[in-house]
């Protein structure tokens, strides 16, 4: 399964949608593989080439940046982003259908507003590491996964609100019960990287 996962991003991305890093959009959604157990495990989970995602943030200087969280809510940028992505695949990009046809001065000010949304609602917000959709700490600080953060941002700037839905572990139900430490938040409502993948609002562009 593995090396059949492998075989179809390898021609994904000699394709006609073969980007770079150039080509990213404000509100771009990228995903990837990273290189670890638990990765291997969400994957398969979600029946998915995905584990890890982020979304692009034009900073202060315009450079391209990864919003993502990872330890907590930051800015990388794409190359540290993809330090730790599995061998041999590739980061997939999607965009919101509301975001692709923008005129220059509307892709300016998506650009300005996104940023000052993320460094006033999100930057420095914790992981949730028990990925639970609205989950606060004990000084009502919410804590997000990475793509209920993902999710949340965007629904900012988009009319079409995010849907959730439940979140199955029952493929690999013995590691979850280690990993929560016996509370497997089975059927919680939320999303997971693939869910991007899966979602009508927004279209597959290409990978890099």
């Amino acid at each position: 399964m593995k090396t059949l996962i492998l075989s179809m991003m390898a021609f994904l991305s000699t394709n006609v949608f073969a980007l770079t890093a150039k080509d990213l959009r404000a509100g771009d959604v990228v995903l990837l593989s990273l290189n670890c157990m638990e990765c291997r495990v969400i994957e398969s989970e979600t029946n998915s080439l995905f584990s890890h995602s982020g979304v692009i943030v034009i900073d202060q200087d315009q450079r391209v940046r990864v919003a993502q969280s990872i330890g907590n809510v930051a800015l990388f940028s794409f190359a540290d982003f993809t330090g730790n992505i599995t061998p041999g695949t590739f980061v997939h990009v999607y965009r919101a259908r509301e975001l692709k046809n923008l005129s220059e001065t509307k892709k300016v000010m998506l650009e300005k507003s996104m940023l000052d949304v993320f460094n006033e609602k999100y930057r420095g917000a914790p992981f949730d590491s028990k990925y639970i959709w609205n989950n606060f700490n004990s000084k009502g600080v919410e804590l997000l996964y990475c793509s209920e953060f993902i999710a949340k941002f965007l629904d900012n700037f988009l009319t079409q609100k995010t849907v959730i839905a439940p979140i199955t572990y029952d493929k690999h139900y013995d590691y979850w019960t280690k990993y929560f430490r016996g509370n497997v938040p089975e059927n919680e409502l939320g999303n997971s990287p693939a869910s991007f993948s899966r979602d009508n609002r927004f279209e597959f562009i290409g990978t890099i």
